[in-house]
């Protein structure tokens, strides 16, 4: 029995499954837009391509990191504006108040008032964003201090923790982002204890005690500075936060257009392609049309 005339059957068959299958991927170029979605496509190329979107990733999220303690941290900056604000009230009352003019009465109502400026600066240290208490530390669910004016001394203990909370820097390394309320108003050091000075003041005040008063006076400059400080760090942070998203905006951009160098399509390229493909495969069936006629009797002379 003759099975082929010229044995090429099998050859061609090969042939046009080879054309069909890159007319599919030059189709699907043209759909999709892209020219590598498995390793099959492109195995020379795929270890950079995952690379990339790794890479890729991972800058998303901390992005995300980013923006989410950008809030938190420019919550904390005002937060430390206006403790510096309530505190220099605090020293612009006390320094009135030791006027040897002033009577008890008079003392009192400026007692009075640092009462309610120290009920500002709890409010302040128990700032929330997002249903967290950022002066909290790390223990960020509960309020960092509750106050009592009739109480000695009139503030909680702090019922927060430590603060380790860092976010990471698209280039590496971690950014430290917070400072806890007993570090910067209920610092250990008396010379930067916030809370204390305001009490101290206040007590003196209510005693009418003009030798106490100008005692308590004396360390309210370098309290001040210390919560300068605090306002000051935050300062540093926002603008390393800032120095983190434009790196981390610019990485993406640049990552992006490597992962569409890699994986997009030639659009243009694809169509042309396709278009010569489909050419060779009406060609090829044409060819195989025509042979299919020819009978034995043809090759005999």
């Amino acid at each position: 029995m003759i099975r082929s005339i010229d044995g090429s059957t099998d050859l061609y068959l090969e042939r046009l499954r080879q054309i069909n299958a890159r007319m599919a991927k030059a189709q699907s170029e043209v759909s999709g837009g892209k020219r590598v979605e498995s390793a099959s496509d492109d195995p020379a190329v795929i270890a950079n391509l995952m690379q990339v979107r790794t890479d890729l990733a991972r800058l998303n999220q901390v992005s995300t990191n980013l923006d989410r303690v950008q809030s938190e941290v420019d919550s904390a900056e005002g937060a430390m504006q206006n403790a510096v604000r309530v505190f220099d009230e605090v020293r612009t009352l006390g320094l009135s108040a030791a006027n040897s003019e002033q009577t008890a009465v008079s003392r009192a109502s400026v007692a009075e008032q640092v009462g309610t400026l120290m009920q500002r600066m709890v409010a302040l240290a128990n700032t929330q964003v997002g249903g967290r208490f950022i002066f909290s530390g790390d223990n960020d669910q509960g309020a960092a201090y509750g106050l009592d004016l009739q109480q000695n001394p009139p503030w909680t203990s702090y019922q927060g923790s430590d603060s380790s909370r860092q976010v990471a820097h698209p280039n590496g390394g971690m950014i430290p982002v917070a400072r806890d309320a007993r570090m910067i108003l209920d610092n250990s050091d008396p010379a930067k204890n916030v809370f204390q000075a305001m009490e101290n003041l206040r007590q003196a005040l209510l005693a009418n005690d003009a030798d106490a008063i100008q005692a308590s006076l004396a360390p309210l400059p370098g309290v001040s500075d210390h919560l300068n400080s605090s306002l000051s760090f935050y300062g540093n942070v926002q603008s390393r936060l800032e120095d983190a998203v434009n790196t981390s905006s610019k990485e993406q951009v640049r990552l992006k257009e490597d992962r569409g160098r890699l994986e997009d399509a030639d659009q243009t390229q694809a169509i042309l392609d396709f278009t010569q493909l489909k050419y060779s495969q009406q060609a090829a069936l044409e060819v195989r049309s025509k042979m299919g006629k020819t009978s034995l009797f043809d090759y005999m002379g």
